[in-house]
């Protein structure tokens, strides 16, 4: 939602290629390691809507292609689990579509973001009371409790992240470790915020449409 660093560019046809590249975690492989794996890749079966206002079909905004969860960005809204959860590891891995004719990752300001502990009634507009690990490419990892009176501690290091982050159009792998009201955020495999003593516990996990086109993959989570 708020923005600053630089990351370097790399050419149009690596990103395309990376993109494009099919999930590389499996079901049986998952199961075996504890792994419950919330997106099948093959279609939305198991999620809800909250697009726009109230009631809104999710007529595009979120689709599936070639084993990939793609947003369109619009409306704003957000796609969420059914059931809660409250301690557990969560792993994705996101990026955006890369601009054509974008040179400077610097420019590109894409929005998304990663919801825990979704609460029913929503605090800001169409964003529900939660804690969102931020998905905007240029502050990646950032916690943003909504709303921003929401009870807790939280961390940010926002040199760790522009050093971890790779290339607009590059898929980034997050791990967020949830212990009920504290957390810990990997970006690719490094720490880049923490959250402590958060008033909200456990809830459904969502992702958002927030005006990019966003790409998700190998969702899974472990619970303890």
């Amino acid at each position: 939602m708020t923005t600053f660093h630089r990351v370097t560019s790399v050419l149009p046809l690596i990103l395309t290629a990376t993109l494009a590249a099919p999930p590389l975690l499996h079901a049986e492989e998952d199961g075996e390691q504890g792994w419950t794996t919330l997106f099948n890749g093959k279609d939305l079966d198991g999620w809800k809507f909250h697009l726009g206002k109230e009631g809104a079909q999710n007529e595009g905004t979120f689709s599936v292609k070639d084993g990939v969860l793609i947003c369109s960005g619009k409306p704003s809204g957000y796609i969420y689990t059914p059931k809660s959860y409250g301690n557990y590891t969560l792993q994705f891995e996101l990026a955006f579509k890369r601009p054509e004719g974008l040179e400077s990752d610097a420019a590109f300001s894409g929005n998304s973001g990663c919801l825990i502990h979704v609460a029913e009634k929503n605090a800001l507009g169409v964003w529900p009371r939660s804690v969102e690990v931020q998905g905007m490419n240029r502050q990646l990892g950032l916690i943003l409790p909504i709303p921003r009176s929401l009870k807790c501690t939280r961390t940010f290091d926002a040199e760790a992240s522009a050093k971890a982050r790779k290339p607009v159009g590059e898929f980034n792998h997050l791990e967020i470790e949830v212990n009920a009201g504290d957390m810990v955020i990997k970006l690719n495999g490094v720490v880049v915020s923490t959250v402590g003593d958060c008033e909200l516990t456990e809830g459904p996990i969502g992702f958002q449409s927030e005006g990019a086109e966003t790409h998700w993959r190998n969702i899974r989570i472990r619970e303890r």
